[in-house]
């Protein structure tokens, strides 16, 4: 058995040593190949396809809008979570946004005597177009907060309304905070009279000033969060209820609706007993006349 092996392996080394030599052989032919001349004059970094993706052509210097972008939308993110509770973001963010805003007529705006702008370069070279993204983002949440019913035209400041609307708002909570003497025992025992006496007024102040801004669409995230906060401590914590001053007049339709039916029906019994009334009336009438007409025959 030894002597099968043996002359393998040696077939085995010699094989090996004749692959060595004819790799060193290919390598030594590759080192002494001669470079074609193009080669030798050109270079890949003077061919423009050759040059680095990190290399961006800006003529316009496009790019200088990149960083006012990256400011402005992170201080319009930062104000966005920070006013989220209690609502309070068309109030405390329209700057931020009015700024974002003009960062991006920045960016749409046209060359002179081109058709070109930055929105090219920086808004649709690239798949993920991540400052469309970010934008329309701020958009849509600025949208669904109807910010807009809140502010002037431009959204440059609020509008007198809304400026009413809080500060009553704030005289509302006033009224709460000062008429609660010991939260944790009313509360618990739903005995808060006191604040239902003297807080009604201006909590019915309120509540008009709300439907009256809710019929001319100058409603927005922040007043609607403000008015249904009232409302939950007025009715849930506090307990209190608004007496209605138009009691009868609703009483009044109430029963007339309800009797409305009996009325009806009782009025069309009637009617048909006078209908049948009159259809056998004519009959005793004709059997009376025949029986007459027997007597006198008879």
């Amino acid at each position: 058995m030894m002597f099968v092996c043996r002359p393998l392996v040696l077939c085995l080394i010699a094989c090996g040593l004749c692959l060595t030599s004819h790799n060193e052989d290919i390598l030594l032919s590759v080192d002494f190949m001669p470079l074609s001349p193009w080669a030798e004059e050109v270079s890949l970094s003077e061919i423009p396809y050759f040059q680095s993706p990190d290399v961006f052509q800006d003529p316009h210097n496009c790019s200088q809008l990149l960083p006012e972008f990256a400011n402005v939308s992170a201080a319009l993110s930062g104000c966005l979570v920070l006013r989220a509770r209690p609502a309070r973001l068309c109030q405390g963010c329209y700057q931020n946004y009015v700024q974002l805003v003009g960062i991006m007529q920045k960016i749409n705006q046209k060359f002179q005597n081109t058709s070109d702008s930055c929105a090219k370069s920086l808004l649709q070279s690239d798949r993920v177009q991540l400052l469309v993204i970010m934008n329309e983002f701020f958009e849509q949440t600025w949208s669904d907060s109807k910010c807009t019913q809140c502010l002037e035209k431009n959204s440059t400041a609020m509008l007198t309304s809304t400026i009413k609307f809080m500060a009553l708002f704030d005289e509302v909570n006033t009224c709460f905070h000062n008429n609660m003497q010991a939260p944790s025992v009313y509360v618990q025992q739903r005995n808060l009279s006191r604040v239902c006496a003297n807080c009604s007024a201006i909590y019915k102040n309120l509540s008009a000033l709300y439907s009256e801004l809710e019929n001319a669409n100058e409603l927005c995230i922040d007043l609607e969060d403000a008015m249904n906060s009232t409302r939950h401590l007025w009715s849930t914590m506090f307990n209190c209820t608004v007496p209605c001053t138009d009691t009868v007049p609703v009483i009044a339709v109430s029963a007339f609706i309800i009797f409305l039916p009996v009325v009806f029906y009782l009025s069309s019994f009637l009617h048909s007993e006078q209908k049948k009334r009159k259809l056998i009336l004519p009959k005793r009438i004709k059997s009376n006349a025949a029986i007459n007409i027997q007597d006198k025959s008879s």
